[in-house]
C-alpha cells in the first residue's frame, strides 16, 4: 500500500508508515487508506489499522456532545466558528444562513468575493446535532478537506474543520444547560 501522507510504499498490514510514522487509517468499505476522516472515494468514516486488524483500542472512548442528545431541551446548544489569524469567532445558537449579500453574518462573509451571495445552512437537528448544507456555491465548503455534495446536510464534530470557499473554520460546539455547566457527556 502506498502511504496516504508521504507517498511512500509500505507492507499492506503496516499500522504506521515506516517513513514518516504516521498512523495508517483506511475506508472499511473499499480498503483504500486515507487521510483525514473520510473515504475520498465513497464517503465512508475512515478507521485506524489497528481497529481493521481487530486489535483492542483501550485507550479511544466515545464522546458525545450533549447538545446532540435528544430530549435535552433545558439547554443551549453553541457552535463557534473559529478563525484565529482572521480575528473570527462565529457564535451560531439557531439555524442560519451564512453568505456574502444574504443571510446572519453578511457583516463578516461580505468582505470575502469567494464566498457566494448564499452559501451555506447550518442548522440544530436533535437526533443528529449541528448539520452544515453547502446550497450550491459556486467556490464550495469542505468539511475536514472533504468537498460537501450540494445540498446533503453533514453532521458537525467539535474540534473538526469547516472550509467555507477558502476561509478555514476550526469548529467548537457546546452546551450550556440551565444550571450554566458545560461540556461533553462520555460514553
Amino acid at each position: 500500500m502506498q502511504c496516504p501522507f508521504c507517498n511512500a510504499f509500505i507492507d499492506d498490514d503496516s499500522r504506521h508508515c515506516d517513513q514518516c510514522g504516521k498512523e495508517i487509517f483506511i475506508c472499511p468499505k473499499c480498503g483504500k487508506p486515507g487521510k483525514g476522516k473520510m473515504c475520498t472515494t465513497d464517503g465512508t468514516p475512515l478507521v485506524s489499522v489497528k481497529d481493521k486488524t481487530g486489535t483492542p483500542q483501550t485507550d479511544i472512548k466515545a464522546a458525545v456532545q450533549v447538545s446532540s442528545i435528544p430530549g435535552k431541551d433545558s439547554e443551549k446548544r453553541e457552535l463557534h466558528l473559529v478563525n484565529k489569524n482572521l480575528g473570527l469567532d462565529i457564535k451560531i445558537e439557531k439555524d442560519v444562513l451564512i453568505g456574502r449579500t444574504s443571510g446572519d453574518y453578511v457583516g463578516i462573509f461580505s468582505k470575502f468575493p469567494t464566498v457566494s451571495g448564499q452559501h451555506l445552512q447550518i442548522n440544530f437537528d436533535l437526533g443528529k446535532g449541528w448539520l452544515a448544507t453547502d446550497l450550491g456555491s459556486t467556490n464550495g465548503t469542505k468539511y475536514d478537506n472533504v468537498p460537501l455534495v450540494p445540498n446533503q446536510p453533514q453532521a458537525l464534530t467539535d474540534k473538526s474543520y469547516l472550509i467555507i470557499a477558502n476561509i478555514e473554520f476550526y469548529i467548537q460546539i457546546s452546551s450550556i444547560n440551565l444550571a450554566g455547566k458545560t461540556g461533553t457527556v462520555r460514553v
